[in-house]
């Protein structure tokens, strides 16, 4: 499983497990507080604005080239990009500097605490991804069927998608430019539980071409691959081995990091 399923809404593992790891820094530092030194409150509070703000920055600056074209996008939060060494050091900084020396010791048992529970659920997160392309036949959107197995032998970023989602129409353009600017590797999108006429009709709206557009009317890849919400993407080496998964929109920046880890 990619997350925790509230009604319609999935959490992915990553970022639940990160939300509750700097609640336990807070609740940690809460309890110092009342018990050690008032200080330790406003220090939680602030490391971790603080080391939030430095992965985000982290992550910017890792990606520069591609938030250089698009300025506004620093700000997409949403779509993740945060890279936990800055956000580690930032806050280890801050520590530094705001609490004297003599409580850095129990500073420490309150990022212990987030570790270990950030270790859970990232661990948790991970379960599910010994596995392969899945044996599922899809069709084209000219009817021919395909076979997932005849893409093995080139890096596979394997998106499923829906005309009716606003996060994969958001991040379908960005990938279909990828995938061009990549030939090295197969970009295939597979609409979920869509016809051809429907797809067909959205991709000539926006002007867009992919090489690869498969069908999957009954989401049977969907029901193989334990998908719980769309966007999902997955990223198979050259084996057909999955390397990655993730849930929701993607960032430029990200799918580069994704591409790169396929390499």
């Amino acid at each position: 499983m990619d997350g925790v399923q509230l009604g319609p809404f999935t959490i992915p593992w990553v970022r639940l497990g990160v939300a509750l790891a700097l609640l336990a820094l807070v609740l940690v530092a809460e309890l110092l507080a009342r018990r050690v030194d008032p200080r330790f409150s406003p220090w939680a509070t602030g490391a971790v604005l603080v080391g939030l703000l430095g992965a985000r920055l982290g992550f910017v600056l890792e990606n520069f080239s591609v938030f250089a074209r698009d300025p506004l996008s620093v700000l997409y939060v949403w779509q993740g990009g945060f890279t936990p060494a800055w956000g580690i050091l930032a806050g280890g900084g801050y520590t530094l500097m705001v609490l004297p020396k003599h409580l850095w010791r129990y500073a420490l048992m309150a990022v212990l605490a987030a570790g270990l529970v950030a270790g859970v659920f990232l661990t948790r997160g991970r379960g599910a991804e010994a596995v392969g392309l899945p044996e599922v036949q899809l069709t084209s959107l000219g009817g021919t069927p395909v076979s997932l197995e005849a893409f093995r032998g080139k890096p596979v970023v394997l998106n499923l998608w829906a005309t009716w989602c606003p996060p994969c129409r958001r991040e379908l353009p960005m990938m279909v430019r990828l995938a061009q600017e990549n030939p090295e590797v197969r970009f295939a999108f597979v609409s979920q539980g869509e016809g051809p006429l429907v797809v067909k009709n959205f991709l000539e709206e926006r002007g867009l071409s992919p090489e690869w557009v498969l069908l999957d009317p009954e989401t049977r890849l969907a029901q193989a691959l334990g998908v719980q919400g769309l966007p999902t993407t997955f990223f198979f080496d050259r084996e057909g081995r999955l390397v990655a998964r993730h849930l929701g929109d993607l960032s430029e920046a990200l799918l580069l990091g994704y591409l790169r880890a396929l390499r």
